[in-house]
């Protein structure tokens, strides 16, 4: 056994044979003082004498896929995957052969940094949110006696989008809405549900006919289509599950729309018409009269169009299936913001006539 200092905090190390006969070593970190080090080191030698010894140091690397493949990857969607896997090829890339004992605050912030020049916001949060979620389960088995990502930032050189590329303005929108009904190709039909219903695309695609309430003109939305596996998943949380209400005009013309038997919206009744062709047939609409933005900016504007026209946020957040109003709050907080501004000059108004 060793005890060492690093930095502030004292460290013990200890090897051992497991049942195999294979030399093992077991580390923790994080005492404050020697006495708590000695005192664990104690505890060890205990177990080692009794044949308790469990293995409970590691590479890294190692530690974060093992927990990934026992925690975390029977219960995700293909898509929600491919973030853990990013998070596996920043530990390789940056801690590649390094204990996670030794890993400090300092050299995750690093290599987050370092990250962030090649990598957006969203990517570079997403990553670190996922190896955060590891660390703390690490703190909490005892690998580690801190959470050394607690401290730590998101950090991104790559400029976020201007967030007025997500949303199409008013007269935007009218000009899509008219081109999409004088269009009686699939894709346009999805559109046209985009705009009225706010739903997502993979929402969208998973509808059949009967989600369809001619009578009570509501939509129904109880299922998601995952392209990456090309067949119909649960929905992105469980509120979103959720019956919309529509307008009598969206149920008029969708009563001319000819729906596939499986699928609403569908060429052949196998599958539905992918993303990409979705977004090919929004920037065939708009033309050069507007900016082109992507199926999801549909969402966007419907929630957008419907706060600016003093829709409660409550009932704005239940319709786009949010688990929450502080997920529309922070998605919609520039438009709050703007609307902030407006309400203000309004009750400085009204005090001064009182």
């Amino acid at each position: 056994m060793a005890i060492s200092k690093r930095g502030n905090t004292w460290q013990v190390r200890v090897s051992y044979k497991d049942s195999d006969g294979n030399y093992k070593r077991k580390t923790k970190g994080g005492f404050k003082t020697k006495r708590e080090a000695l005192q664990w080191e104690t505890e060890q030698d205990h177990d080692k004498y009794h044949n308790k010894m469990n293995i409970k140091d590691g590479m890294f690397s190692d530690l974060y896929w093992s927990w990934y493949e026992t925690f975390k990857e029977p219960h995700l969607e293909t898509n929600s995957k491919s973030t853990y896997k990013q998070g596996l090829n920043l530990l390789n890339n940056y801690f590649k052969g390094v204990d996670i004992t030794e890993v400090k605050a300092s050299m995750f912030q690093r290599a987050i940094n370092d990250y962030g020049k090649k990598h957006a916001m969203i990517t570079v949060s997403k990553v670190k949110n996922a190896i955060q979620q590891f660390v703390k389960y690490a703190v909490d088995e005892e690998y580690i006696g801190r959470d050394f990502t607690r401290s730590t930032k998101s950090y991104s050189a790559i400029p976020s989008k201007d967030k007025s590329l997500k949303f199409l303005e008013n007269n935007e929108l009218e000009l899509l809405k008219k081109k999409a009904m004088e269009s009686d190709d699939v894709t346009s039909h999805m559109i046209l549900t985009g705009i009225y219903s706010g739903c997502r695309y993979s929402e969208v695609a998973a509808l059949t006919k009967q989600d369809f309430d001619f009578k009570n003109h509501t939509l129904t939305i109880n299922k998601a289509w995952q392209a990456t596996d090309r067949e119909i998943k649960t929905t992105k949380t469980p509120y979103s599950v959720r019956t919309i209400d529509m307008p009598e005009k969206f149920f008029k013309m969708a009563g001319n729309w000819n729906f596939g038997e499986h699928f609403a919206f569908t060429y052949d009744d196998k599958t539905p018409p992918t993303n990409n062709a979705c977004n090919k047939q929004l920037s065939k609409l708009l033309g050069t009269d507007s900016k082109h933005v992507t199926f999801h900016a549909l969402r966007h504007t419907h929630a957008s169009y419907l706060l600016a026209n003093d829709i409660a946020l409550q009932y704005v957040s239940e319709r786009l299936g949010h688990s929450g109003v502080n997920i529309t709050l922070r998605t919609y907080a520039h438009l709050l913001d703007d609307k902030r501004t407006t309400e203000r000059e309004k009750t400085i108004e009204l005090l001064e006539g009182f």
